[in-house]
């Protein structure tokens, strides 16, 4: 008998969850006559929100399906666990700021829910994951107002309190910072584009995240590592990243993270040190920049190692009293392009003595934060080369073991070799000529 009633509750609900649903039933009565870890499919159509899922289910939306809320608070409010919402756009929540809660296109308190395919605008945070783990975003685009409402909008995709998540394949323009992470470890962010925020990434408090292959553009910060450690950025690309005191990565009061073969090329800086100890920078390209790396002296400790340095204004300043960093590592120092004269007559791809970095534009950024709006002038070329002449410069870096890039080969001191051979060409002729007259 018990089976008998068990198969009939279980046909029940399966002929239930296959009905179609009424077009006229509005969405939160959708969601609520849709059964437990049930599948709802929407039509490409415009439903109104504000909604709240509080069971496990799937939300797969048509082409053209919309979510608008009412703009007084979350278009969609997750308090569930394995909660799935696909193919929606989402829109016009609350931007207000003045209340207790920071309302969301979409904000998930619930453990592996996943955000596939939605394209969210008019809201103040896009996507808000809030104390909870293990949840997957893939190809989520998010557009906020415009750089001109900075102060008035969120961010793109918020974490906080949460671990384990995984960010992939996303895209945000438009939002104060891109996505932003606070008390959030062990989270993967890959293959990402940011573009016109004020920080592509902000890390506060998170540690051992891994960030991979993300790229910033034209943002007034690309990344932002705070009080964070652990931290892994792997080929990263930041460009473009240019306005008053921007920066492509700021590692800021942190410590022990690794930032490995990511290419930094045309920011006003590539990489800002300030606070921090023991991070390693191995691997980077720095193209084109106005300051390749910009070290101020409350940072030390760090591994500096086979970094590519090329048509920088300036490859590095160090800011501040001297302290201790680490331009090498097992032999291995960094590559200086062109810009440093590296002998290697041995043709170990290893430069035969240290190389030293000198500038003077330490002093004028030090001195003055506006500095920094006038290094592309040529005022600034005549200004370090008068300071070389008058052997004013200070050495920025010290490299022990210069490295020579393959393809660009060591420098022949020709000139002092032409030298030692005339010397000693004179000398054998002068022995000549002296044993010449004894005889």
């Amino acid at each position: 008998m018990n089976k008998l009633l068990i198969l009939f509750v279980g046909i029940g609900v399966w002929i239930f969850s296959t009905l179609p649903v009424s077009a006229d039933a509005g969405l939160q009565q959708l969601i609520d006559r849709t059964p437990i870890n049930g599948e709802l499919e929407l039509e490409g159509r415009m439903y109104e929100g504000n909604i709240t899922i509080t069971k496990p289910i799937r939300i797969i939306g048509k082409k053209g399906t919309t979510i608008r809320g009412d703009g007084t608070g979350n278009v969609i409010l997750i308090k569930a666990s394995d909660v799935t919402l696909k193919n929606l756009n989402i829109e016009h929540g609350s931007l207000d700021r003045s209340s207790d809660e920071e309302y969301s296109g979409v904000r998930s308190m619930g453990d592996n829910n996943q955000f596939i395919k939605l394209v969210i605008h008019d809201v103040y945070h896009g996507l808000y994951i809030n104390s909870s783990k293990h949840n997957l975003v893939d190809h989520v685009k998010v557009t906020g107002q415009g750089t001109g409402k900075l102060g008035s909008q969120g961010n793109g995709i918020q974490l906080v309190r949460t671990a384990n998540n995984v960010i992939e394949n996303c895209n945000i323009s438009n939002t104060r910072d891109g996505i932003y992470v606070e008390y959030a470890d062990n989270n993967k962010i890959s293959n990402n584009l940011v573009s016109e925020t004020r920080y592509g990434l902000h890390y506060m408090y998170s540690n051992n995240n891994e960030f991979y292959r993300n790229h910033f553009n034209k943002n007034t910060g690309g990344a932002a590592i705070m009080h964070s450690q652990g931290i892994t950025l792997k080929e990263n690309q930041f460009s473009f990243n240019q306005g008053s005191r921007s920066f492509g990565l700021i590692i800021q009061t942190s410590s022990s993270n690794t930032v490995l073969d990511n290419e930094f090329y045309l920011n006003q800086r590539g990489i800002y040190l300030e606070q921090s100890t023991q991070n390693r920078i191995e691997g980077n390209k720095f193209f084109h920049n106005d300051i390749g790396i910009e070290l101020w002296t409350t940072s030390t400790s760090q591994v500096f190692t086979k970094n590519h340095f090329k048509k920088n204004i300036a490859n590095v300043l160090t800011i501040g009293p001297e302290s201790y960093n680490q331009w090498n590592q097992n032999g291995m120092g960094n590559y200086w392009g062109t810009d440093l004269p590296v002998f290697d007559l041995d043709q170990d791809q290893i430069g035969d003595s240290p190389v030293e970095y000198r500038s003077s534009l330490y002093k004028l950024v030090e001195e003055n934060e506006l500095a920094y709006l006038f290094l592309k002038s040529p005022a600034i070329k005549i200004h370090e080369k008068i300071n070389e002449v008058l052997s004013t410069q200070k050495v920025m870096v010290k490299d022990e073991y210069p490295l020579v890039s393959e393809k660009e080969p060591a420098q022949i001191p020709w000139l002092p070799l032409a030298v030692l051979a005339a010397a000693s060409m004179a000398g054998w002729m002068l022995t000549k000529k002296r044993r010449s007259r004894l005889s």
